[in-house]
């Protein structure tokens, strides 16, 4: 049975083994003479980083029977791999996905389409897309490989017909993340 100062001697064992096993720097110093040699360690962290650009604003005209449909194309850039997961919220309440001119009572719905290059996901506003493929690993601009994904914006007609002429509009944010 060991007593307190026995407790205390092995957690102060402990500890030294802890930063025995872990990767020390020191800097040693040279020593004075004819010459001298002195070393240093270096260190570099490389966080794991993903980028999103390229996007462009998503304009349409409803023709009174259609649906209207549009897209943006967008660079996708992840150092490491090109594995990544995306968010998408829109600016309605609870992060919907609606549209509005800023005096109607009813927002106007829309939906939206996430295509990696490997097919098109649905998105739910809030809700985490995961593995999404193919972001570009060279460049945080697709200057090599060109844009890698695509957003498409559907607003139904059955939702456009009742709507007061004016101008709608609205705010999609994606969110992009390692994986």
């Amino acid at each position: 049975m060991l007593n307190n100062k026995g407790v205390r001697g092995l957690v102060v064992a402990s500890a030294i083994m802890a930063l025995s096993t872990t990767a020390s720097f020191a800097a040693t110093q040279g020593t004075t003479g004819g010459n001298s040699t002195g070393s240093l360690d270096i260190s570099v962290d490389v966080n794991d980083e993903v980028r999103i650009s390229n996007l462009t604003d998503i304009t349409g005209v409803f023709d009174g029977s259609s649906d209207v449909i549009g897209s943006s194309n967008a660079c996708v850039y992840r150092n490491g791999t090109g594995l990544y997961n995306v968010t998408a919220s829109g600016d309605g309440a609870a992060s919907a996905f609606t549209l509005t001119d800023g005096v109607i009572a009813t927002p106007i719905p829309y939906s939206v389409e996430y295509d990696d290059g490997s097919g098109a996901s649905t998105l739910a506003a809030g809700v985490t897309a995961a593995g999404m493929v193919g972001a570009d690993q060279a460049s945080d601009t697709c200057a090599t490989t060109g844009n890698n994904a695509t957003i498409s914006v559907t607003v139904a007609a059955a939702d456009l017909l009742p709507a007061p002429a004016a101008t709608y509009v609205g705010t999609l944010t994606l969110v992009v993340a390692p994986e």
